[in-house]
């Protein structure tokens, strides 16, 4: 299973994020923003790759203000959408 990794504009937008995360109960974890991928926030989320479709559905709402979406490969995480 893929990990996957959301990466934020601004510590708020994570903060934001969080709580929608923890009110839809998606299984997520937060970690350090890789600083290869954006020095614009320190925080991200991450999660399985069986969490996307409520995820997905977050996005389509427009519940969750996100950077990029990024999926974890053997080099490295890579953007998703």
């Amino acid at each position: 299973m893929k990990d996957f990794i959301i990466v934020f504009n601004n510590t708020h937008e994570a903060m934001a994020g969080e709580k929608i995360f923890k009110e839809n109960n998606i299984k997520f974890m937060i970690m350090p923003t890789p600083t290869y991928i954006t020095k614009s926030c320190g925080i991200s989320i991450r999660f399985k790759e069986c969490e996307l479709s409520k995820i997905d559905i977050l996005i389509s709402n427009k519940q969750i203000t996100f950077k990029n979406i990024y999926v974890k490969d053997q080099s490295g995480f890579q953007v998703f959408k």
